[in-house]
């Protein structure tokens, strides 16, 4: 291109052109260039731009679309945490969860209904009407900064147009795909014998986490805003349905379905309504999110420590279609467990295709009487893997009975089974080839060490070339090891060693998580980091101290025992350690006087929240309760307390006001 061509006016039709064909083929999906010609004319537009940085404007594609990300997404703590939801699966659950609300806080009250979006949980951050962040739920706690691809979402405005602009705005969000362009990608992925998405909530989410922001805009993800997180105190409105309708009126797509909904009928209405909709609806729904309207009547209901409890997720019943089994094949998990595949002739369950459903273990089929050739009923509930419900007995003629393999189906070795249990299990760790790689994978996975870039394809080149054997291997591979593998760019190689060396800080908690012990997740693992000031502290603890421990049972108990007891496991752990990894033990700086003492949380509070004080304990090793009890130390009490406070009183509880518990701290 000639200097002379790249006038502000050129630059500003070569823009609008641009803008043009996006909405052509992600909005209308009728696109009237190549893919190759969209290419071209994005990288004109970034030409010039280089060529004159006075041009630029906010809403440039440029700016929508930044640059490749290197070395993975950093992590961001929440400022306030990002719930779960707990779930309702029938009406009764649901009545349940209504009546105690009207029994307990309020005869009237009032809810405000949503359709539950299939899709990946995102907290928006905006400074002075600017969007500054993105980041993933996460844990709830921390969460990965997204940003750069969750500009790319074209219905998310990048500056808010209003007169009197948030000076801090945190909202709730829920990314999503539409169901054609899932469809659209798979085709694509499909004809590139590439690996598919399992369903549209897997494709968002893996979408979110593309290093590339190009590939994030092309596959045209969709948002829409469900909740405030965080405003400005003169901002703030009385009600979750007031504050969607001027979150709605300042620019943020918000879902046309919505309802505020007056009593336990106008509920079930709403939910019956949205589910005969469903089928018709562009992208996947699985139930209906329930929420008490009124703020204050909210602070008063209050929270357990994972979920909300003036909100719940009714969820829509599982989809059930009619198939043949063919075949049953046998997986390998990561701890060796073999799982039964039913594989079936492809049916087409809620828009999703399925050829393969879980069999769970050979007490679920032998429960019920599932066998090779028999026409049976799969299931699918939202994001939960297909799974048999039933058998078709009717049209049941010449079947073969399932029986477990002799020989582990990976790698020969003779399977063992668990006594007492229905666990049939491959004890060949050290050379299975599936469980050496889900358990890499698990040891990288994002709540663990959070190693980007190094997803199931690659680790399984790594195993094959025999660099790697064990996770602990991973922290010496350098760039010529790497540089030979198929698909290995100079660029890609790069970012994955840059993802290995920035995993070496990791929390004590995500640390012994990533270690893979069997039953021991991320709640467990933060209770042990709690527990121990060292890793040789855990290492070296006795069974019956373990089982001591609040949440630890006899069995995790034995099963942590059991694998700081394996030889092959302990040198795994000093190879980590020999190669730089130091684990971060801040955790134990708690405040001593809250540790490991029993706390409740009443009544609504000045300079915080009730979710925040409750943090605050947990984060000091104290342990937080939702109700009263002869075991409850301290209740921190605000105004407005109700009839905790009146129990802790006879019950002689030490009672502490807000100002008292910041004196503790």
């Amino acid at each position: 291109m000639s200097q002379k061509k790249i006038t502000k006016k050129y630059y500003q039709i070569l823009k609008k052109k641009i803008q043009m064909f996006s909405k052509q083929y992600y909005t209308y999906d009728s696109p009237t260039i190549s893919d190759h010609e969209f290419d071209e004319l994005y990288k004109e537009l970034k030409f010039i731009e280089e060529e004159n940085p006075s041009f630029i404007s906010s809403d440039s594609p440029t700016q929508v679309i930044g640059s490749k990300i290197r070395g993975g997404f950093k992590k961001v703590r929440h400022t306030k945490p990002m719930m779960s939801l707990n779930n309702a699966s029938n009406i009764d659950e649901f009545n349940s969860f209504y009546e105690k609300i009207i029994t307990e806080f309020s005869k009237k009250v009032v809810m405000y209904a949503e359709p539950k979006f299939d899709g990946l949980a995102i907290a928006l951050t905006y400074n002075n009407g600017v969007l500054l962040s993105a980041v993933t739920r996460g844990d709830g706690n921390e969460g990965e900064d997204v940003t750069s691809n969750i500009k790319t979402i074209q219905g998310l405005p990048l500056k808010l147009l209003t007169e009197k602009t948030p000076k801090r705005l945190v909202v709730a969000a829920e990314v999503y795909s539409l169901i054609t362009d899932f469809q659209r990608i798979n085709e694509t992925l499909k004809k590139s014998k590439m690996k598919k998405f399992a369903n549209p909530r897997n494709f968002a989410a893996g979408t979110v986490r593309q290093l590339d922001p190009v590939v994030a805009f092309k596959r045209n993800l969709q948002i829409y805003i469900h909740g405030v997180i965080d405003i400005d105190s003169h901002l703030s409105l009385p009600t979750h349905s007031e504050s969607m309708a001027y979150l709605s009126k300042i620019g943020f797509p918000t879902c046309n379905l919505n309802k505020k909904i007056n009593d336990i009928n106008e509920a079930i209405n709403y939910f019956d309504d949205i589910s005969n909709k469903r089928v018709k609806l562009p992208y996947e729904i699985d139930g209906i999110v329930y929420k008490v309207n009124s703020y204050e009547l909210r602070d008063l209901i209050g929270y357990t420590s994972k979920a909300p409890k003036w909100s719940i997720a009714f969820k829509f019943p599982s989809q059930i279609s009619q198939t043949k089994i063919v075949d049953v094949t046998f997986q390998v998990g990561r701890t060796g467990t073999l799982t039964p595949v039913a594989e079936l002739e492809p049916l087409s369950i809620g828009g999703v295709n399925v050829t393969r459903a879980t069999l769970h273990n050979l007490d679920d089929i032998r429960k019920k009487d599932i066998r090779i050739n028999d026409y049976v009923y799969v299931k699918r509930a939202g994001d939960v893997i297909p799974e048999v419900e039933k058998v078709n007995l009717s049209k049941r003629e010449k079947t073969t009975e399932i029986s477990m393999p002799m020989k582990c189906p990976a790698c020969g070795e003779t399977i063992i089974k668990i006594s007492n249990q229905s666990i049939y299990k491959c004890p060949n760790e050290s050379s299975c080839k599936p469980q050496i790689v889900q358990s890499i994978g698990h040891f990288a996975s994002r709540k663990a060490m959070n190693i980007s870039g190094l997803g199931e394809n690659i680790i399984i080149t790594l195993v094959d070339s025999a660099l790697v054997k064990n996770y602990s291997d991973l922290y010496y591979l350098t760039y010529d090891h790497l540089i030979k593998l198929d698909r290995m760019a100079r660029t890609s190689v790069n970012n994955l060693i840059d993802s290995i060396n920035k995993s070496k800080q990791p929390n004590f908690d995500k640390f012994i998580y990533s270690l893979g012990i069997r039953e021991v997740g991320l709640s467990t693992a933060r209770v042990l980091s709690q527990n121990f000031n060292t890793l040789d502290e855990l290492m070296n603890a006795k069974r019956e101290f373990l089982e001591s421990i609040k949440d630890i049972g006899p069995i995790v108990a034995d099963n942590i025992t059991n694998f700081f007891s394996m030889s092959s496991n302990v040198k795994k752990i000093k190879k980590l350690i020999s190669s730089g990894i130091e684990v971060n033990y801040l955790e134990h700086l708690a405040n001593k006087l809250l540790s490991n003492r029993s706390f409740v949380v009443t009544g609504s509070f000045n300079k915080i929240s009730r979710r925040e004080i409750e943090e605050i304990i947990i984060s000091n090793g104290g342990k937080v309760s939702s109700s009263i009890s002869k075991k409850t130390e301290f209740l921190v009490c605000g105004e407005k307390p109700g009839s905790k406070l009146d129990k802790a009183k006879k019950i002689g509880t030490k009672i502490l006001t807000e100002e008292e518990f910041f004196k503790i701290l």
